[in-house]
């Protein structure tokens, strides 16, 4: 089961109860016109209660308030009965291309950080239908870019949500205001998140290192700062653990905040880290690696017009003697976890660097329970036994274990061929 999904000829193979003083903030982020779509804490609408909103003069270490009257209560509006089966301790850093999406589960919890592109999301709802997980505990969006965000909206309406977590700023985005929109369909709870913001569950625990810092507070020794930052770097530093592994997740982070981390302490060692901005030379620096010290690194990234991986960051990386994993190469890496024991699955111990890039295609017996093969480019749902598949598995095809009307509701259409429309 593990590692089932996207395969092309280069790979191998609660917070419960209302926040204290000590406890996280339940706010809501603002921008357009409040909507009937737009969440608000505890399911009311701005008409019923007055909604929390972050001040927009506050300074970006700063943590948003709320207004008067009253403290708001995490709302259960979006909780059901649906239980997942027992799931095996692992990590799972999808392959949804130049994006980024990890799924980590444990006993019946399952947390989600990041769901990849609008091109990936189907991938995403299969892989996690695959498992039997029905329902998401916790839903995290490091930061708001669409190729972190899109494969949110997609879970959000496949699955069961207790909770999602942000950090606090407004995206400008259609995609932003489509997972604004979903969360508010859904009656999910929505945390603006603050440092220290804890979840644990099922010996799965994932706490908020840092939610914001001006992003040129300290310079770059391994280079210029990159020059599309400015004001504050948005991205969410978090620390999840499973059993007694650990592991670290930046989002898109560059090098002034992960040394502003480095310079308060705030970080420790890590088992896995999923590499900053899918490899950018910004990110990843010496100063990060030597205090983070990392067994495991994993780089979620795809075809790019962005030079990612940048050999700069490759050669940190192997520099601090971790053990790199890549997407692009190697597919979604699976790591399962024992105590404090990590345990990449064989198509994640193959090396990347020698990896036979012979071609586009690649022969595979398809999983006996995948419903449909998804195209990400045409945007077609066939079956399996389809003659446009034929055994054949490229680059953006997807298995896909939900229903039709799962499938169409993503934005794919029926093969002409096997399914007889269009």
């Amino acid at each position: 089961m593990f590692g089932l999904g996207l395969f092309d000829g280069e790979k191998p193979g609660g917070p419960s109860g209302g926040p204290t003083q000590n406890e996280t903030q339940h706010v809501t982020p603002t921008g357009s016109e409040p909507t009937g779509d737009t969440p608000t804490p505890g399911g009311t609408t701005p008409a019923e209660e007055p909604t929390p909103t972050p001040d927009e003069g506050r300074k970006p270490t700063e943590q948003p308030t709320p207004t008067d009257p009253a403290t708001p209560t995490p709302t259960t509006a979006g909780k059901s009965n649906a239980e997942n089966p027992q799931l095996a301790t692992a990590v799972y850093c999808l392959d949804v291309g130049e994006g980024s999406s990890t799924l980590f589960c444990s006993g019946t919890t399952a947390v989600l950080i990041d769901g990849g592109d609008a091109k990936t999301s189907a991938y995403v709802v299969g892989f996690l239908k695959s498992l039997g997980i029905q329902r998401l505990q916790l839903v995290v969006a490091t930061h708001y870019d669409s190729d972190h965000i899109s494969g949110l909206v997609g879970a959000l309406s496949a699955f069961s949500v207790d909770e999602v977590w942000g950090p606090a700023y407004e995206g400008t985005t259609k995609t932003y205001r489509s997972f604004a929109e979903m969360i508010g369909k859904r009656e999910v709870s929505w945390v603006l998140a603050e440092d220290g913001q804890t979840f644990a569950a099922d010996g799965c625990t994932v706490t908020v290192l840092a939610s914001s810092v001006p992003v040129r507070m300290i310079g770059d020794s391994d280079g210029e700062v990159d020059p599309s930052e400015t004001g504050e770097d948005t991205s969410l530093a978090i620390r999840v653990t499973l059993d007694n592994v650990s592991i670290l997740v930046m989002g898109d982070s560059g090098a002034a905040r992960e040394r502003a981390l480095v310079k308060k302490g705030a970080l420790g060692q890590y088992d896995i880290f999923l590499v900053n901005h899918h490899g950018s030379r910004y990110s990843n620096t010496s100063e990060l690696l030597n205090a983070a010290q990392p067994k495991y690194a994993v780089i979620s990234v795809g075809d790019n017009d962005y030079g990612h991986p940048a050999k700069e960051c490759i050669d940190r990386l192997q520099e601090s003697g971790a053990m790199i994993f890549r997407t692009d190469l190697q597919g979604t890496i699976t790591m399962s976890v024992e105590g404090s024991e990590v345990h990449p699955d064989k198509a994640a111990l193959a090396d990347p660097y020698e990896a036979v890039k012979g071609g586009s295609e690649q022969q595979v017996e398809h999983p006996e329970d995948v419903s449909y093969i998804l195209n990400g480019n045409s945007m077609v749902y066939h079956l399996p036994d389809c003659a446009s598949v034929a055994g054949v598995m490229r680059r953006n095809w997807f298995y896909f274990y939900g229903t039709a009307e799962e499938a169409e509701a993503l934005g794919y259409r029926p093969c002409g061929n096997c399914l007889g429309k269009h």
